[in-house]
C-alpha cells in the first residue's frame, strides 16, 4: 500500500541541516497581495473557478485566479447588513469570521464567528451573497427547538461548492456530526432569526471529543478527536463509524483526506500522520476504511516532521497546524504535495516520495516512520494559512499548481519550477 515511486530531486536530511533559511530555489514568487480594507486577512476562501477570497474583519476583497497564482482585481466588499450587527459579538459592519465556505457554484459564502474569543463554537452562520455583499441571511444552529452550537462547518463532498444548487452542508461540535439544509422544509421564506433544518447526524452521548471534519469526493466523512482518534463515517450513517484508527496520543487539530478517501493527513502540534485507508476484505476485494471496517489491517501509519534545526529555528510555542494535500476535484487525479504550516514556516512534501516505502529517510528506521525530507519557504511574519491552488490551474507539465501563502498583512503566490529555479510550461 505504501507505493514505490521515482526518487525526486528533494533534499534528504543531510541538505536540510546544511541549508540556509531562504525560499528553496524550485519555488518560484509569482504575486503578493497586500491586504485591502483593513483589519488583516483572517482565512482565505479559495475558489476553484474565476475568483478567490481573502476575508477579513471587515469585508472579503476578491481576487483573480490565475496560473501562476491570485492575483487582486482592486475589488474589496465590505458587509453589508443592513445596518444590524454581523455575528455574534461583532460590532456593526465588522465580523469576526474565522471559517469561511463557499457554496453554490462559488457565489455564496458562510462565514462563522466565535462566539467567545479564543473558542471556535458559534451558534449560526452568515450567510454571504458575494456579487452584492449583502449578508442575506444570519442563520441559526437549532436541534428539537433547542439552540446549540458547531465548531466546525464543511462543505458535502470534496467538489460541491461548485454546485450551484447547493444548500446543504455538514456541521461538527464536540460530540455531534450533522448535515444541515439552508432551505425551509415548509418552503416558506424564514424571516426573523432564520433556522437551519437538522436533516441527518447524530449526537453522541459520551465523549467524542471532535475537533475537526473533512470530506471525500463522495461525501465521505473523516473526523480527527482530541485523543487523537480519526473515525471514517461513510456516506450512509453518521451514527457509526465503519473504521476507527486509534491515533497516537497527540490530539488532531485539522484533518483532511484524498479525493479518492485513501490517504488521510492528519495534523498535530509537533508532526502530520499519514494514514492508508486500503485494505483487503475476507473476499479479497480492496476497499477503503470507509466502506468497510478494517479492524486489525489498519497500516502503520507515517509520520512527516521538521528537522532538529528546523523545529528549533520555528521555535518551541509555534506549532503545525492546517496540513492538507494538494486540491483536486475529480476522479482518476492524483493529489501530488502535501502542505503544512508552522510559524513563519510553509513546509512542502511529495505525496509520491513520503509514500514510497524504498525512500531514504525510512531505511534505517525501526518502527513508525517518520520523513524529513520537504521543502521550507519563509515568510517574514507567522503564516495564517498556505494552501495549493486548485489542480486546473496547473500549468502544462507543472508539478503542480500554485502555492498560496497567507499572512495577515499579504498574501504571496508561488509557483512550483522543475528544481533548477526554471519554471516548467
Amino acid at each position: 500500500m505504501w507505493e514505490n515511486g521515482e526518487e525526486n530531486e528533494w533534499r534528504n536530511v543531510e541538505d536540510l541541516k546544511l541549508r540556509s533559511f531562504r525560499t528553496s530555489n524550485d519555488l518560484l514568487e509569482e504575486f503578493e497581495e497586500v491586504a485591502g480594507g483593513g483589519g488583516g486577512i483572517r482565512s482565505v476562501a479559495l475558489g476553484a473557478l474565476d475568483n478567490s477570497f481573502l476575508v477579513s474583519d471587515a469585508g472579503v476583497q476578491v481576487v483573480k485566479n490565475f496560473s501562476h497564482g491570485i492575483h487582486g482585481k482592486g475589488v474589496f466588499v465590505k458587509f453589508d447588513n443592513g445596518g444590524r450587527n454581523v455575528g455574534s459579538g461583532a460590532s456593526e459592519g465588522y465580523l469576526n469570521a474565522q471559517k469561511a465556505l463557499l457554496m453554490r457554484g462559488e457565489t455564496n459564502m458562510l462565514l462563522m464567528s466565535p462566539l467567545k474569543e479564543g473558542k471556535p463554537h458559534s451558534s449560526g452562520v452568515n450567510q454571504l451573497d458575494i456579487e452584492t455583499g449583502k449578508i442575506v441571511t444570519e442563520w441559526k444552529f437549532e436541534k428539537d427547538g433547542t439552540e446549540i452550537s458547531m465548531r466546525d462547518i464543511t462543505n458535502d463532498t470534496k467538489g460541491s461548492q461548485l454546485d450551484p444548487s447547493e444548500s446543504t452542508f455538514l456541521g461538527l461540535d464536540d460530540n455531534r456530526l450533522s448535515q444541515w439544509d439552508m432551505r425551509d422544509r415548509r418552503g416558506m421564506v424564514q424571516s426573523n432569526s432564520p433556522v437551519l433544518e437538522w436533516t441527518k447526524g447524530h449526537q453522541f452521548s459520551r465523549g467524542t471529543n471532535f475537533q475537526c471534519f473533512a470530506t471525500t469526493g463522495d461525501g465521505s466523512i473523516v473526523v480527527g478527536s482530541l485523543d487523537g482518534k480519526i473515525r471514517l463515517y461513510s456516506t450512509t450513517s453518521m451514527r457509526q463509524a465503519k473504521t476507527a484508527f486509534p491515533g497516537l496520543g497527540s490530539p488532531i487539530t485539522h484533518v483532511d483526506v484524498t479525493y479518492d478517501g485513501k490517504w488521510i493527513l492528519g495534523t498535530t502540534d509537533t508532526y502530520l500522520i499519514l494514514i492508508c485507508t486500503l485494505f483487503t476484505d475476507k473476499d479479497g476485494k480492496t476497499k477503503t476504511g470507509f466502506s468497510g471496517r478494517m479492524g486489525s489491517k489498519i497500516p502503520a501509519p507515517r509520520l512527516l516532521k521538521l528537522t532538529p534545526v528546523d523545529s528549533h529555528t520555528a521555535g518551541k510555542q509555534n506549532k503545525f497546524h492546517s496540513g492538507r494535500f494538494s486540491w483536486v476535484t475529480e476522479s482518476g487525479k492524483q493529489e501530488r504535495h502535501l502542505v503544512a504550516t508552522v510559524g513563519k514556516f510553509s513546509v512542502i512534501w511529495d505525496f509520491q516520495q513520503v509514500k514510497n516505502s524504498a525512500h531514504e529517510c525510512y531505511r534505517n528506521q525501526q518502527g513508525l516512520k517518520s520523513c524529513y525530507c520537504y521543502k521550507l519557504m519563509t515568510k517574514d511574519e507567522s503564516i495564517i494559512e498556505s494552501r495549493f491552488m486548485h489542480d486546473k490551474y496547473a500549468v502544462s507539465d507543472s508539478p503542480e499548481a500554485p502555492l498560496v501563502v497567507a499572512t495577515p498583512q499579504k498574501v504571496t503566490s508561488f509557483s512550483m519550477s522543475d528544481g533548477k529555479g526554471k519554471r516548467r510550461i
